[in-house]
Parts: structure tokens; sequence; C-alpha cells
């Protein structure tokens, strides 16, 4: 039997477009009308479609053409065919494809009662499949590390003595009080980690059994298997579920005897918006009989945590998490290399003018701070990326017999690490392993990473052994490091261990990369050098439960570490050990207008503002700045914050209006002789409600490419323009956004051009925006309705501020 290389028709953009008589311009569509899905039989060179009508009218093919190079076609069907809602359609035939290129299909039909003629174009790239190297792995299951029962007892009498307790609750409780009382130290360190994972692990298990749906009413779409769930029928807000939660659908029916059984379906979320769509494995018996729904946590990685935990067990880990001058002067015996570079060859040119770059590479190189973790502090827009990517090229050219492994939490920080290190690495020297998960964003990967990838055929295939020993470079995320443990990868496998965005993850998922494939367990040590990187100073680990953010759950290794006296600065001359800490200090992305305000308040004043004028002072002189020399805009603005009642995030349409406005005045005309596009554009809002309310306002604009997220989403990210909602309006306080990290982050991401939108009788309550505030007034940077800013309300006042007024200024 041949083999079958599929895509996921990768398309980069899919357009669909009505026309009707009588107008001139096509009437665009936001949503695709056909699902295609596509084969492609390699050695017989056969091409097999797929495509339903996903709508719920009637409609009739006409015509299915495909376009390849400037105006080449090939006609794979003609004639009337009638599709009826959630009809499918296969076509097969031959033709030779050429990999990285792209196709266009385009598909034409219209409506069976009227004269209106319907062009959907899909634009589709087939990947070049590599050969296998070896046979796939099997995937041992995880130890389920169950919760135990006297830690279920001390979290539902909320964590308060008492009497009725079972001996090992009281024995858990006790000890867990005191481990508070002392803080994390090398006596306690695993146990109290372990610990407070249990706390959360329960308190997660807890909110998704709290979303169970007793009778519950679907309504099925028009794909097969899929079905629309209100989010009014949640009990309680359902706010952990996200894309990809699972779902279980359990029914009641009486089997040929009369006595009742449960059939249970399962299924996932595929989407999340003002309703949410479930896909499951087969037909659910919808108006048959009564459904529950179910949503089971997903403890893949409490599971792989707990198991880093064991493995950190068998090694000397005092020396890693607590390193001190004293314990790092005599060193352990390890595999160090025998001779110390002092000479470099700089693969990428942003390094050759940078002394402190160049310094920490040679460090992170000659492993200088073995076996404690080498801290590279990245400041926004100061080169971390760049740095890391040197580094692994240097190790790679200097130590040819060493493995480097280079993790980060999000897999938006791998694709582009591994994007940037292909630029000078043989794609046989580099493999990116990813997650079954990422299946559902195939398409929006670039071709070159998923060809090195687990995901080459198009699917999820789990990597063979050779992947990994045949490769010297390995890319995944912080928690798939784990599933090496899984695939029976030695734990002493690579030398180098790179951890990108370590700041946003808690401890112990830090600990995950160590612990799988850092540690030699022979020899009870630590066998790679460990380097982090990232920023203390912008967002940490993402913590739900309320008790735990006042614990060492809600800080990261990155973060404690950096308060040790060894990282910590040295007193008598102001400068850190660079043997164990580089802080990079050039900002190569923004305009020193833009930063200055997070470089005064978090950076002790000490960045330098290195970008080229042309990609920074482009806005300088645009027609829409308060201040022509200052490209930063507060649009002042008394909105209505509303509170949606299932998800009990906020939203403000007054505030959505401006951005809209200010996207299309930007978009419109050009500014000072530059045209912006989409592209450039990033919107930025705390709350999940809004962003899902400017994603839809944008998409019925037709600005479908214009990317709308939270902080959380754009940290380590930039765009020429930043628009911030802030949404916070007519309130007391201004809930999370006092977040001093959070402004931090949304305050670095511009290059030219940052435009704030909120009320600055809310925002001045915090002492830190209210400095922000202060700053863009100096600069006469305000517009919109007036306001008397006055003195902070937790400060001293000002008599420069004291009572300010900031006038107004039309927006039009």
């Amino acid at each position: 039997m041949q083999k079958k290389y599929m895509t996921r028709c990768l398309h980069r953009w899919y357009e669909t477009a009505v026309k009707i008589p009588g107008n001139e311009e096509p009437l665009k569509i936001t949503q695709p009308v056909f699902v295609l899905n596509v084969e492609y039989n390699i050695p017989r060179s056969i091409l097999s479609l797929r495509v339903q009508n996903q709508c719920q009218q009637l409609l009739i093919l006409r015509e299915i053409l495909l376009f390849y190079d400037t105006t080449s076609r090939v006609e794979f069907f003609k004639g009337v065919l009638r599709m009826v809602p959630g009809y499918e359609f296969q076509y097969e035939k031959g033709f030779l494809f050429l990999p990285n290129k792209s196709y266009n299909v385009v598909f034409l039909s219209q409506h069976p009662s009227n004269e209106f003629q319907l062009r959907e174009i899909a634009s589709i790239q087939f990947l070049k499949p590599r050969i296998l190297r070896g046979p796939q792995l099997k995937l041992k299951k995880l130890n389920p590390f169950d919760i135990p029962e006297y830690v279920k007892e001390v979290y539902l009498n909320e964590f308060l003595s008492s009497p009725h307790y079972s001996r090992n609750a009281s024995l858990w409780l006790e000890r867990f009080q005191e481990y508070r009382k002392q803080g994390l130290n090398p006596s306690n360190y695993l146990e109290y980690l372990r610990m407070l994972n249990q706390i959360d692990d329960f308190n997660a298990y807890l909110a998704m059994l709290s979303y169970t749906i007793e009778d519950a009413h679907l309504i099925p779409s028009d794909v097969p298997n899929q079905y629309f769930l209100s989010t009014d029928q949640f009990p309680v807000p359902p706010v952990l579920l996200d894309v990809g939660s699972f779902v279980l659908a359990i029914s009641a029916s009486k089997d040929r005897y009369g006595e009742e059984r449960s059939i249970i379906i399962r299924g996932s979320i595929v989407e999340q918006k003002a309703s949410i769509l479930i896909v499951m494995e087969t037909p659910l018996p919808i108006g048959r009989c009564k459904l529950k729904l179910e949503f089971p946590l997903n403890r893949t990685q409490f599971q792989m945590e707990y198991n880093a935990l064991i493995c950190m067990s068998r090694i000397d880990f005092s020396t890693v998490t607590f390193p001190s001058v004293e314990n790092q002067t005599v060193k352990k015996k390890g595999k160090l290399i025998s001779k110390k570079h002092s000479k470099f060859d700089w693969f990428q040119s942003e390094i050759c003018g940078n002394k402190l770059q160049q310094l920490a590479i040679q460090n992170i190189v000659n492993r200088t701070a073995y076996p404690a973790p080498y801290i590279l502090f990245g400041p926004p827009g100061t080169g971390k990326t760049c740095t890391i990517v040197e580094a692994v090229l240097q190790i790679y050219k200097l130590q040819p017999h060493s493995r480097i492994l280079v993790t980060a939490t999000s897999n938006y920080a791998c694709n582009e690490l591994t994007k940037r290190l292909l630029k000078f690495v043989p794609v046989t020297d580099i493999y990116r392993y990813m997650a079954f998960s990422s299946e559902r964003d195939i398409n929006l990967m670039d071709l070159e990473i998923l060809e090195i990838s687990n995901m080459h055929m198009g699917k999820y295939e789990t990597p063979s052994m050779e992947d990994f020993v045949m490769t010297r470079i390995l890319v995944c995320t912080i928690m798939n490091s784990a599933r090496l443990l899984q695939l029976g990868v030695k734990t002493s496998m690579y030398d180098y261990i790179f951890i990108d965005e370590c700041g946003s993850s808690k401890e112990l998922s830090a600990l995950v990369p160590i612990g799988s494939v850092g540690t030699d367990e022979k020899n009870k040590k630590l066998q790679a050098s460990v380097i982090l990187a990232g920023d203390p100073k912008q967002l940490g680990p993402v913590t739900h439960y309320t008790f735990l953010k006042s614990t060492e759950h809600n800080v990261s290794l990155l973060e404690r570490l950096m308060e040790l006296p060894y990282y910590k600065k040295d007193l008598n001359n102001n400068e850190y050990n660079t043997q164990a800490v580089t802080k990079l200090l050039d900002n190569y992305r923004s305009h020193n207008s833009l930063f200055k305000f997070s470089n005064d308040e978090f950076y002790e004043g000490e960045l330098r503002a290195k970008a080229s004028a042309k990609m920074t002072e482009w806005a300088i002189g645009w027609k829409g700045l308060p201040n022509p020399k200052f490209p930063m805009i507060f649009h002042s603005i008394f909105g209505t914050m509303i509170q949606d009642a299932c998800s009990l995030s906020y939203l403000n349409c007054d505030e959505a209006k401006v951005v809209y406005q200010y996207v299309q005045d930007l978009l419109k005309e050009s500014v000072n002789g530059r045209l912006v596009c989409e592209q450039d554009i990033g919107i930025v809002t705390p709350y999940s409600r809004q962003v899902e309310y400017i994603k839809t306002g944008l998409s019925n604009l037709g600005l479908e490419n214009i990317e709308v997220g939270s902080a959380e989403q754009y940290q380590g990210r930039e765009k020429s323009v930043i628009i911030i909602s802030t949404v916070r309006s007519n309130r007391k306080t201004i809930g999370f956004l006092a977040d001093q990290r959070r402004l931090n982050v949304v305050m670095t991401r511009a290059k030219a051009l940052t435009i704030i939108i909120g009320n600055p009788l809310n925002l001045k309550k915090d002492p830190t925006w209210y400095k922000l505030l202060k700053y863009l007034a100096a600069n006469k940077a305000f517009r919109g309705r007036k306001c008397v800013l006055g003195a902070s309300p937790t400060t001293t006042p000002d008599a420069s501020m004291s009572n300010l007024t900031i006038a107004s200024a039309d927006f039009s």
C-alpha cells in the first residue's frame, strides 16, 4: 500500500467574495464557505481534493480551478454539482507538484435562487517530506501522581487549623505552614514545590468540575460532529476553558435487558467566541436523550512537573537552584570543555558592535557559571533572542561533539528561534519537536520549520530516536521537553540547555527541561550547562488560584535567582558578576521616547537607544500627534465599562470605537510618506472580552490581519505601531492593570508609535500609571476629553502637576 502524504490545507490566506449584479466591486465575506482537505500521493503524483459545503445554504458548484506559476492553471472540475449543507465532494487528478511552492485553488459556485456568483480562493502549499530517520518511538504513559486525600482535606478547609483533621492532614499542614515561614531553601525545596503544585492541581480540578452542565442543549453546526454550546448554560463562568480543552458528553440508554448504561463520547473545544464550538469523536444523540457535559482537567503539565522533581531529587540540586560564591569555588566534576574560547567569528553582524552580547556569549560557551545557571537578563528590545541564537551557533561550531536543547515557554518563541538558527545551521542538524496540540496551528507556521519537525508530513507524528541522536540542536517548549523522558531519551543527552522566556514560567516548570534531559543520575550531578534568558521586570507566571499568588508558586526561577547574592549587583561597583549574569543595555527596537518611561521606572535608566532612525522616527511629525516631536498619544475618554456575564471579563465599546478610528486613520493615507499596512499595527488590551470585541469589529471592517491580544500574548513581540485600550473606567481601582510588569510590557512593544486609550481619572489612582500620565502630560501628548489630573492619591502632590488641566483636542 502506497503512502499518502497529506497537507492540512496549509493556507496562508483564504478569501471569499460574492459578485452581486449591478455592483462593480464584489462583496467580501469574512468566513470561508468551503472546507478544503488535500491529500497528495507522491509516488503516483495523484492529488485528492475533499470539498465540503459548510454554509447553511444549498450551493451549486460550477468549477474548481488550480492556478500555479503566474498564469498557468489546471481545471479540476467543471459541471453542475448540487451541494446541500454539509455535503462533501471528493475529486482526484494526476498532477506533479513542486514542494515549497504556493498554489491557488479557486471555487466558483452560485446560489440556485439568485444570480449571485460566489468565488472562493484558498492558497495551499505542499510540504517536502524528509526521509524518515528511524522507526517511531512509543510514548510511555506518565505516572498518575494522584493528589493525596490529606491534601484535599486541608484544601477544602481553606488551610486553616482544625482538630478534626486526619493525622496525615495535620502533619502535612504543619509542614506546609513551616515551609511558608522559611521560604524556599535547599532542605525543603523539592517537598515545598510539590506541595504548592498539589494545591494548584486540585484547585484546577475543582474549577473544571464546577463547569459541568447536567442538561446541555447543543446546536449542530453544518460540519458533521461539530456542535455549538452557548456559554449561558454554564453554572459558573468557564474562565479556565480554552481551545483544546477536553469535553465528555454523557448520555444514558437502556440495553436489551432494560438496564441503564452510560455512553461517553469524547471531544474537545476547537473555537471559543460568543458560543463554544465543540468537535466530538462520533455524532451525539441530540434530542433523543438528556446530555451531560463534563470538562475534565488535562493534568499532563502537572504530571510532568512532578516527574521533574523526581529527576532533580537524584542529583545535587543545591548548586543549581541555590548557587553561592562558596559552592561555586569548588566545581563539581562534570563534562566541562577542555579549551576556553576567547576568539570568535560572529555569525550575525548585529553582534559585532555589542560588547555585552559578546561577553555573554563567551561566558555561555565557556560555561563560566556551571553548575549554576547563567542568566541572560534581557530588557525589552535589547537583542536577547539574537544573543541566544549566536550563543547556540558558537557552541555548535566550536564544540562539534556537543548537543544543545533550546526551549521557551511558547511555541511562537520556539519557532522564532528555529527560524533564525536555520539561516546558519544545516536542516539535517536541527530538529523542532512539537506537541500534538500544535496541529491546530499548522496553517500559521512557516514551511521551513514544519519540514524539520515531527509534523513534516502535515500532521503530528511521534519522533524516532534518530531524530534526537542524529541532530545536534533540539528546539521545543519547556513542557514538551518532558516527552523525551517518556520516549526513552537519556537524561544526560544534552550539554547545554537554554530556557528562553524563563521569567514568565513558574519555577517548577523551568525544572522540567533541566530534570528531563540535563541530569546525570549515575554520577548524581547536573550534566548540562543551563542558560536562563528573560526579564524579571516583565510578566511572571500565570497563577489562577488567589491563595497561591502570595507564595513561591507565583515566582519564576529567574526572578528568585536574581535576588540571591550570587546574582545581585556588587554594592561596591554597582555591577553584576559577569561570570554568572549579563544585563543587556542597548535597545534596538524603539524610539527613545517610547521606552524612556520604562527605562527610568524599571531599569535604573541604564538602557540606551540604538535603533535606526529609519525604523523609529517615521511617525515624528504625523498630523495625528498632539506634539509633533513626541511619537506618543494618550487619548482621554470616559467610556462605559461592561462586564460579560459569562466570562466575567470586561469590555469598553467606547474605547473600541476610538481604536477603529485610529486604525483607519493610519491605513487610509501614508504617514510622512510611509504606507502603514495591517501587519504594522498591534492592538493590546488587558481583557479577553475586549480582545474578542475588537477582533470582531476589525473583521467587520475587513481588517483581519491586525493582531489583537493581551499583554501576555504580546510579551516578546513587537510592532511598528501599538494601540493600547485600557478598558478600565468609572471604577475605584484599576484591577490587574496595577501590575507594574504588565504596564512595562505594553509600553515597550512599539517601534515608532504608541497610542493609549483610556480614562485618566481612573488610571491615575495607581501610582505607576500616575507617573506615566505625568510623563505624557509633560510632553503634551494628551488629546480627547478634558480632565484634571491632580495629584496621585498615594504620593505627595507635585506643585507642577497639582490640579493640572489637560486640554482637549478634537478627534477627527
